[in-house]
């Protein structure tokens, strides 16, 4: 710098208040930088600019001024915006989680650009009361009595239906029937059909129709009193079968139709997979108790915008499992208001998670990424899938590596918990 040159002036940024997770930050830019960027944003739009009686791009910057001055103004405004806003958050040290919004902006020929932002910012949470949560325990192997229970769901997933030797239907029966309906004497459309299989233990979707066909015998026709839809309409039933559902017995055969040599080979299996599950989820709850501690025990403000984009996304999410249905506006508002708890604790679980990793020095490696990546490739049905997926993986690889860490941190603190068994 000579002797007699004056320093530029530079961009000064100031803290003004803080509420929770919302910075206010005052950005004075010097007068002679936005005439700079308002003059470089007029060249510009010259370039481009039709103004008629010239050709396009070829106006005097004279004549451009006059028309396009708020143009450049805004364009200028927008480049110093994008250089100083992140200079401005380096500079005060705030790690923004949302782009900053200007509350407040003023200007005038020869002065300063000064500005008012509103930053949200992460929360620095030093992670409390994390080791040796204490955690009731659920049973990680499974009994014998819930071995019985999957025994008897794999019967049931190979039963079969045979011809029932009784003459008359019965409560415990499969009734097979021929039937049609009619409202005020007039057949409905899409209301008839045949060799309709009947559970008759089952709940039933057209009330009064079981218990109209007890006793029914084969070839037998009766006339019902039903209602479809909620409305009473007369159904016609012929009852062209009776049936009854036969089990396998627990055996060495029904073992070899399994697949295994022996009875206990295929109760040893059975066994091994109800274990893991069983297993699976005692940890679940666990991680679950664990999760509920260290929300209750780490509070602290929470970024808006988080929390807000956290309830969008439960509620988009219960919204697909309920498929075509459409929620009433005021069933909507309540949802939103009982799911809000819900989306603050998973965003306050995620800071907290995170600020345990970085005390506790827990990353995810490049080798479980990639186990996580071949993990994946096993279950691909097709190359097209595998380079899917890979691509995927490449593209969110910071996500997948946040989510094996957090899937490590819930790991350690599963090991340091004080467990007490149930």
């Amino acid at each position: 710098m000579g002797l007699f040159t004056s320093a530029k002036p530079e961009a000064k940024f100031k803290k003004i208040k803080e509420e929770g997770c919302v910075v206010t930050l005052s950005v004075e830019i010097p007068a002679q930088e936005m005439t700079d960027a308002t003059q470089t944003a007029l060249v510009r739009v010259q370039s481009r600019a039709q103004i008629p009686g010239f050709r396009p791009g070829k106006a005097p910057l004279a004549v451009v001024t006059q028309h396009f001055t708020g143009r450049a103004r805004q364009e200028a405004v927008d480049v110093l915006l994008r250089k100083h806003i992140p200079t401005a958050l380096d500079s005060l040290k705030l790690r923004a989680v949302e782009a900053p919004a200007i509350e407040d902006m003023k200007w005038e020929e020869g002065k300063p650009l000064a500005l008012t932002l509103a930053v949200e910012v992460a929360p620095t949470p030093t992670a409390k009361d994390y080791a040796k949560i204490p955690v009731t325990r659920k049973p990680r192997t499974a009994d014998a009595a819930a071995l019985d229970k999957r025994l008897q769901e794999l019967r049931e997933s190979h039963a079969r239906l045979e011809v029932a030797p009784e003459d008359a239907v019965a409560a415990t029966h499969f009734a097979v029937i021929d039937y049609a309906a009619a409202r005020d004497g007039k057949p409905l459309a899409n209301a008839k059909g045949t060799a309709e299989l009947v559970d008759m233990s089952a709940e039933q979707s057209v009330e009064g129709l079981t218990a109209g066909l007890l006793g029914l015998k084969r070839g037998e026709s009766r006339a019902l009193k039903v209602k479809l839809g909620g409305k009473d309409a007369d159904l016609t039933v012929t009852l062209t079968e009776i049936k009854t559902k036969v089990l396998p017995p627990v055996d060495a055969e029904f073992a070899k139709d399994m697949g295994f040599e022996t009875l206990d080979e295929l109760k040893a299996k059975l066994k091994e997979i109800l274990d893991r599950e069983v297993a699976q989820e005692s940890d679940a709850d666990a991680s679950r108790q664990i999760e509920q501690a260290l929300v209750k025990a780490n509070k602290f403000p929470l970024p808006p915008s988080m929390v807000e984009r956290q309830l969008q996304d439960m509620l988009e999410r219960f919204q697909r499992q309920l498929g075509s249905v459409k929620l009433p506006e005021k069933s909507v508002a309540d949802l939103n208001e009982k799911m809000r708890t819900a989306a603050e604790d998973s965003v306050r679980l995620s800071f907290v998670l995170g600020a345990i990793a970085e005390k506790e020095k827990i990353a995810a490696t490049d080798a479980e990424i990639a186990a996580e990546l071949e993990a994946g490739l096993k279950d691909a049905e097709s190359e097209d899938k595998k380079k899917e997926l890979r691509d995927l993986f490449e593209r969110r690889k910071d996500q997948i590596a946040h989510m094996l860490r957090e899937r490590k941190v819930m790991a350690f603190l599963r090991d340091k918990a004080a467990y007490t068994d149930a």
